[in-house]
């Protein structure tokens, strides 16, 4: 039969071990018998000592240790260590002299040994910098490195309080560090930095972890095909776009999704994720697909817009045209007179070389901007609609290709407005180039200023 070996809590049995401590014993059981024997035990040394001298006095003040019971001072004088203090509960002293200084931590068994001595302290006690470096939302049960910048510190904690318990951290970096803390709730972390002769400042940071979101329904599985069913996904539903190929939709949170179909024999055809997108904003329309591009608007949460295209295939080559002070709400417009880009537009005019090409964004003002294939820069002259809407924008405008050739019409954008629909007239190619060929300080000031597009009519829905 094998010996079994328990380790058990310390035993303190009554002989005394030199300079009046207890020895500390731990007892090994073997079988039936158990025997006791003597171990050195000793309490963590202080981190740090800092020492602060004023007046002909030296104020001290010590990282504490977790198993001291109390403190000892010492001073080196006449080529050795004297006590000058015994006894000491707390974390700070005050004494009358200067020099070199100790502090031992004690407890019943024994006092620490490799003690530090004191470094001088110069800096008022602040607390420059408390923060969380987690810039996402938090999940439950997901890590948070919080960090710091202090000057005059002597000590420094970190608590944290959590779903009714509280946690205390002892730190060793005084002047600035950072440290990982497990969160499993809503959140206050409160750093507390102490300086000489017991004072202290303290701040907090309350942090609040991810809720269930109460817009997202799962839905209910049903016989139709719900190719969406399950995902989790918070979707905004006027983003979707479907064909038979491709499925793409955006999401509350910020992201863009492309499910590309898969078909094999004799099954339904079914959606596989081919990449995900993090937006700088949000798409608040069904994007634009291209042979090869996704074109797509997005506002940010500074209600900025801008338009974006991405590489279909692999979410490569993320191109967006700057910022302007203006939301985006509606879909990108592709007006294309040659076809001659790596992305053959689905939408074209081809032999309308009179039809100013490119990206049409039609902002939230009514203000309208032509934007290069490639590029997505825009074009010197902008346009607006704003004197003849009534509402903001915020349904996509139609492209009017007169496919059918009925006689007396031709090429326009269609723009709804609310109860009533517009006809407008798309910009010639000739107006803009004359526009950017213009020189002097009048062409500058009229390129500054968006020119009214042609409305050929209006009608009521």
């Amino acid at each position: 039969m094998y010996a079994l070996f328990n380790m058990c809590l310390l035993y303190p049995l009554g002989s005394k071990a030199t300079e009046g401590f207890e020895q500390a014993y731990v007892p090994i059981n073997v079988g039936e018998i158990t025997t006791f024997i003597p171990i050195e035990l000793r309490p963590d040394a202080i981190v740090k000592l800092s020492s602060q001298e004023l007046d002909g006095y030296t104020s001290l003040a010590w990282t504490p240790s977790p198993q001291a019971e109390y403190y000892q001072i010492h001073k080196f004088e006449g080529g050795a260590w004297q006590v000058v203090a015994t006894q000491i509960t707390g974390r700070f002293y005050r004494h009358k002299g200067t020099g070199r200084y100790r502090v031992l931590a004690c407890h019943k068994y024994g006092c620490s040994s490799s003690n530090p001595e004191n470094s001088n302290v110069s800096d008022n006690l602040d607390i420059k910098a408390f923060y969380t470096q987690n810039y996402s939302a938090v999940e439950v049960g997901s890590p948070v490195r919080v960090g710091w910048e202090l000057t005059g510190a002597t000590s420094v904690t970190i608590s944290h309080a959590q779903n009714g318990g509280r946690s205390v951290a002892q730190l060793s970096a005084l002047n600035s560090g950072t440290h990982a803390f497990n969160v499993h709730g809503d959140s206050t972390f409160t750093l507390t930095a102490y300086g000489f002769d017991g004072a202290s400042k303290s701040t907090s940071i309350n942090l609040a972890t991810v809720r269930e979101n109460p817009f997202l329904n799962k839905g209910i599985q049903s016989d139709y095909k719900q190719p969406l069913f399950g995902l989790n996904l918070d979707i905004i539903e006027r983003t979707v776009f479907q064909d038979k190929h491709h499925l793409i939709f955006s999401t509350h949170d910020g992201k863009l999704y492309f499910f590309r179909a898969h078909k094999e024999q004799n099954k339904p055809v079914s959606w596989q994720q081919e990449w995900v997108l993090t937006l700088d904003g949000v798409v608040n329309s069904a994007p634009v697909i291209t042979e090869h591009y996704l074109h797509y608007n997005e506002t940010n949460a500074q209600g900025q817009g801008r338009t974006c295209m991405v590489r279909l295939a692999d979410k490569a080559n993320v191109t967006c045209s700057p910022y302007e002070q203006d939301a985006l709400l509606s879909s990108p417009v592709i007006v294309n007179n040659d076809g001659n880009y790596s992305a053959k537009f689905t939408d074209s005019l081809a032999g309308s070389n009179k039809k100013a090409a490119g990206i049409y964004a039609f902002y939230r003002s009514g203000k309208v901007k032509i934007l290069d294939q490639k590029t997505l820069l825009p074009k010197p002259q902008s346009f607006t609609l704003a004197g003849h809407l009534d509402h903001p924008v915020i349904t996509t405008p139609t492209l009017f290709l007169n496919r059918k050739n009925i006689q007396g019409l031709s090429e326009m954008i269609l723009v709804k407005d609310q109860d009533q629909v517009l006809g407008v007239a798309i910009p010639s190619t000739e107006s803009v180039q004359l526009q950017s060929r213009s020189v002097g300080v009048l062409s500058v000031n009229a390129l500054s200023e968006s020119k009214p597009m042609t409305i050929l009519w209006k009608g009521a829905l």
